[in-house]
């Protein structure tokens, strides 16, 4: 894979064994490399280049190419990369999410570190959360309410999250033509879309037992 970043006066390419640094006109300046594993992902914020590598390993170069700091990070591939509201966060393969502050590596972080680690008890905690996630294509038919409770509502009591999916709720093409044309929108006024908000809702005990997080239609020709 390939992937650009342009400057004011240079191109940056990171590729799958290594960077390379060329001028305005194209010309190669600098050929660095740092891990001998390919790259899946990388993203820039000010003057660091964070970069991550099929090893699960995560780097961080200047933008002369300069090896500042590099750890693994997860046990499998980094494919993704971003910055959300301080913090840099990673995401590998297997679903696993790490992030750490966007200034680090910083003289600081030898002296907090040591200090967090004795008192590592006081804020780290352990949690078990328990996901159930089911798709039904329903070919635009409706379920009776025995079946929607014998699909997840006997289920619902044993998981934390519940994550439901359904294919062809509405096959109309005008419908799918309109939705289409808008990409995506609530299901708000759609009598099938809320049908089956309703029906799941009673079948999962929402309000009691579950609250809603959200929703959302999608259409695709």
């Amino acid at each position: 894979m390939k992937r650009y970043l342009g400057t004011a006066d240079a191109v940056r390419r990171v590729a799958t064994k290594g960077a390379v640094q060329c001028d305005a006109n194209g010309n190669r300046m600098h050929d660095f490399h740092h891990h001998q594993c390919a790259v899946l992902s990388f993203y820039t914020y000010g003057p660091r280049i964070w970069i991550g590598y099929v090893s699960g390993m995560v780097q961080i170069i200047d933008l002369e190419g300069n090896l500042i700091a590099g750890r693994i990070v997860h046990n499998g591939p980094v494919i993704k990369l971003v910055v959300g509201n301080g913090p840099v966060y990673s995401l590998a393969t297997h679903g696993s999410i790490r992030g750490w502050y966007i200034s680090s590596p910083v003289p600081l972080d030898n002296i907090l570190r040591p200090k967090l680690a004795k008192r590592e008890h006081m804020y780290n905690t352990l949690e078990t959360v328990k996901i159930m996630v089911g798709t039904w294509n329903v070919g635009q038919g409706k379920p009776c309410q025995e079946a929607l409770i014998s699909w997840v509502g006997l289920h619902a009591s044993d998981v934390d999250i519940l994550v439901v999916g359904f294919q062809e709720v509405e096959l109309g093409v005008g419908f799918l033509a309109m939705l289409t044309a808008k990409e995506t929108i609530g299901v708000e006024g759609i009598s099938s879309g809320q049908w089956w908000q309703d029906a799941i809702g009673k079948a999962m005990g929402e309000g009691s037992a579950f609250e809603r997080v959200g929703s959302k239609q999608f259409a695709a020709i």
